[in-house]
């Protein structure tokens, strides 16, 4: 069983905008220092020159392989102030920082906070399809106008995560319903577009570096925290919050019933003034859940 540091190393390899091969720099000093130690960071995987055989160099681009060596020995990870942020080493010498705890949350007052410091309509577009939507990055990033159903207020996720390592050889398209507020704004987003665009969005660097230079700005002691999947997980705790089953949840978000017990933390720890606001922001998408659970409910007892 891999831990959230294992875990996070395989996500940043796979991600282009964090880690980038830099051709032109592989006689520099500094990367000839680097490679000598054992350090090689690619733009696809993370590879390991330690003069041990390839049987024991388990390192790959596939998700969910072992690692066997430790991760600080891979990376040259170095501790910070933060126990929960530690940073590494590009080729060319530049930082980037991993994350070892990502189950951090947005708390209402927090999100509110966060928008009124947005600096354009464009970053305002793609929050609020991610929070609304609780939808991947890179599943919102492909939703096309044709994907929304404006009769029955339902969105269609159709470019949805493979999960390889569970045997998942095809996306598996899922579709939810949506708030009456938030198709509103779909209706303005769209308006323009054909059926086959897609929505546009900002590319996922330009989101995780808005959100963490507005969350240092407006005073968050753990800016360094929060990243475009944090939205992700704000969604799932916020209907849990409210009352919606897991089940319920799972299906929205795509995920599975093992990996939503362990990534999303008690409802428990928002209040009474936080699940108002939560009503405010996600919209009536909340009362829908729970009235058709109530429906279901009370059509069980009549025998219907």
């Amino acid at each position: 069983m891999m831990d959230n540091l294992q875990l996070e190393v395989i996500r940043r390899r796979k991600q282009l905008e964090f880690i980038k091969m830099v051709e032109d720099d592989d006689n520099s000093p500094e990367t000839k220092s680097r490679t000598d130690a054992g350090t090689r960071v690619h733009s696809s995987c993370v590879r390991i020159n330690q003069g041990k055989s390839k049987e024991n160099d388990k390192i790959g681009t596939r998700a969910g392989e072992t690692i066997d060596t430790p991760v600080d020995t891979i990376l040259k990870l170095e501790d910070t102030e933060h126990p929960e942020l530690k940073v590494g080493y590009q080729k060319n010498g530049r930082k980037y920082s991993v994350r070892t705890n990502r189950k951090r949350f947005f708390y209402p007052l927090e999100w509110k906070l966060f928008l009124k410091n947005l600096d354009n309509k464009n970053q305002a577009r793609c929050f609020d399809i991610l929070i609304n939507t609780g939808a991947r990055y890179n599943e919102c990033k492909h939703i096309k106008k044709e994907d929304i159903d404006f009769e029955r207020s339902t969105l269609t996720i159709k470019v949805a995560k493979i999960k390889a390592k569970k045997g998942q050889k095809f996306s598996d398209p899922r579709t939810f319903k949506l708030s009456s507020q938030f198709l509103e704004r779909l209706k303005g987003y769209t308006k323009d577009l054909n059926d086959n665009d897609t929505i546009p969005f900002l590319t996922n660097s330009a989101l995780n570096l808005a959100l963490k230079r507005i969350t240092k700005k407006i005073g968050f002691k753990d800016p360094f925290m929060f990243a475009v999947h944090n939205l992700r997980k704000t969604n799932g705790n916020w209907l849990k919050a409210c009352g919606i089953s897991g089940d319920d949840i799972v299906d929205r978000l795509g995920h599975d019933h093992e990996t939503f017990r362990k990534s999303y933390s008690s409802a428990t720890v928002f209040d009474k003034d936080d699940r108002v606001g939560i009503h405010e922001i996600l919209g009536d998408i909340v009362d829908y859940y729970l009235e058709f659970k109530r429906g279901m409910m009370e059509g069980f007892t009549n025998g219907n």
